[in-house]
Order: structure tokens, then sequence, then C-alpha cells
């Protein structure tokens, strides 16, 4: 190989390189997803584009009515802050009866930190919860 050929080699194997850590992102986003069940009901919460530590995020919730009771289910976002903190976020609910499924795309900030999120699902009587079930992504 010729100096002049080993010299344009070496140039465009550099500048390969060179292009390959400019392209490269320092840290990825993650999609985070949690449910759970408890009797009657069936909810999870799916969290997009997560960069870690954000006092902002965005998803969507999702309530199922599993069964023939006539109670309705209600599903919620669930965070912890920086101070570990929970935050309990407001009742979405599913009036549409057993079997049906509803969901709900948020958002939601908070300036102490999401440093971990979660659903919380339940079966209600009006108000008044039956039972619920919660987990954490």
């Amino acid at each position: 190989m010729s100096k002049k050929r080993a010299t344009l080699s070496a140039c465009v194997a550099s500048s390969a390189l060179l292009l390959g850590v400019i392209s490269a992102t320092p840290a990825s986003a993650v999609n985070l997803f949690a449910n759970c069940t408890t009797t009657g009901a069936n909810g999870d919460v799916s969290i997009s584009n997560y960069n870690g530590a954000s006092d902002f995020i965005g998803g969507s919730l999702g309530a199922w009515d599993t069964s023939a009771d006539g109670h309705h289910v209600r599903v919620r976002l669930i965070t912890k802050d920086s101070t570990g903190t929970i935050k309990y976020w407001a009742w979405h609910a599913n009036y549409n009866g057993a079997g049906s499924t509803q969901s709900w795309d948020f958002t939601a900030t908070d300036r102490g930190g999401f440093f971990d999120m979660g659903v919380q699902v339940g079966r209600f009587e009006g108000d008044t919860i039956l039972n619920a079930c919660a987990n954490w992504a």
C-alpha cells in the first residue's frame, strides 16, 4: 500500500470514529411500565422517554373493569420525589362496565423531580374504595 493511500485510509477511519463519537447520545431515554390487578380491576401506567431524575414526565394510564359486579374502576399515577415523598395524582374513572377498557394520556410536572413512578388501581362504590393495588415501574 502506498504512503498516500495509507494516510487517506487513516483519515477516513479517524473521521468515521469521530462521527460516531459526535452522534452518540450521553444518556438514553427509557420507557417505563407498571401494572397491577385487584379484584374486579386491572390497570397500568406507561411513561414515555424517561431520562432519569426529571421534573417532567408524560405517558398514559389504562383501567380495565374485569368484573360484572356493578362497581367502577379507577387508576392513577403515583410518584416519589427526591426526598422519597409519595405523591398520589388524580384518579381517572372507568364507568363503562364489565369488560371495558379506558385510557388517558397525561403529563405531570413536579419541582421535586420524579425518581420513581407507578400505578394505583382501585374498585369503587361511589367514592368509597373497596379494594386496590399499587405497583412501581
